[in-house]
């Protein structure tokens, strides 16, 4: 795997299809990836905030410890796309419709994010804050919050079978109900 830097990483970028690629430490923040394929690529320590994803694939992708404000995931290539999420912040995105199914967001800030719609069955929210982000209909089946915290997800609205939680958080699954807990 080539690794690129913010010295470097203007030529690799003008490319349509990118792979094997890991990109260290960069600024893309308002960057245009429109109709561009990342295959087998790692991406860390980078700022992709307010990106155009329209028409992307992002196919076998890992994002490390990354800064993802204000992107729309619903505008990548359904077809081929799967990656996974680390340390990352997430924040103020909308995955509306997209299907993240086996998608891992371990140890991320996910906060105000839409997945409305979201096929995220399998899919791994352990150690993730997930204050004010939005469930309706998204189909969390043997989806795994274990150790996750500040989310509130509505089981009346909600796939929720087989879905993992520790004791500690599935108070998450009552802050709809209009009920006190003491």
């Amino acid at each position: 795997m080539q690794k690129v830097t913010k010295d470097n990483f203007k030529e690799i970028i003008k490319n349509q299809n990118i792979a094997d690629i890991y990109f260290y430490w960069i600024d893309f923040s308002w960057f245009n990836f429109s109709c561009k394929n990342f295959t087998d690529c790692k991406i860390e320590k980078c700022n992709l905030s307010n990106i155009s994803l329209k028409d992307t694939t992002f196919n076998n992708l890992e994002f490390v410890n990354c800064k993802m404000m204000w992107l729309k995931f619903v505008d990548l290539n359904p077809f081929l796309s799967n990656f996974n999420f680390k340390d990352c912040n997430i924040n103020l995105s909308s995955f509306f419709w997209v299907n993240l199914k086996n998608t891992s967001f371990e140890d991320s800030e996910i906060k105000e994010t839409d997945f409305t719609n979201a096929y995220l069955e399998n899919a791994n929210f352990t150690y993730c804050n997930l204050e004010k982000s939005i469930f309706v209909n998204t189909n969390l089946k043997k989806t795994n919050f274990l150790w996750s915290y500040n989310f509130s997800i509505d089981p009346t609205i909600n796939k929720l079978n087989k879905t993992k939680f520790t004791r500690e958080n599935c108070l998450g699954l009552l802050s709809n109900l209009d009920i006190i807990i003491e």
